[in-house]
């Protein structure tokens, strides 16, 4: 299943819902999702990604240059994962620290798993580690 990105414009925070598999086949429509949604001054973004149901490294790659793109224009990140697989690959490339406790009094949308949400306000700790040149 290709992913499908929702944006809602207008909203503050900007919110950015993804939905299917963030892989190789789709990393760079949603690389140019997330950079529209992340550039600017101060931006305050939310990436929803509760109804993501893969996530590999290709797909990992938009994720953090949004992350990093956010932090060094100081703005607010929120990301939102529910699968077990999504919040695994997020906190193995430390995009969700691995302290980070699932949100108890979250609750899901119906149609959405009924996994536990993983909530996390992204930081200077929310980058990929910069490449050594």
């Amino acid at each position: 299943m290709r992913a499908v990105c929702t944006v809602f414009v207008g909203t503050q925070p900007m919110v950015v819902s993804v939905a299917g598999e963030l892989d190789i086949a789709t990393a760079v429509h949603t690389d140019a999702i997330l950079t529209a949604a992340t550039s600017g001054t101060h931006p305050e973004v939310v990436i929803d990604l509760r109804q993501v149901t893969f996530l590999d490294c290709a797909g990992v790659r938009p994720l953090a240059a949004a992350a990093r793109r956010v932090h060094e224009a100081g703005g607010s990140l929120t990301l939102l994962a529910g699968h077990p697989m999504v919040v695994r690959v997020l906190r193995f490339n430390n995009l969700i620290p691995d302290g980070t406790l699932p949100a108890g009094d979250a609750e899901p949308a119906r149609h959405l798993p009924a996994y536990p949400i993983a909530v996390h306000h992204c930081d200077d700790r929310c980058r990929a580690p910069a490449r050594e040149r």
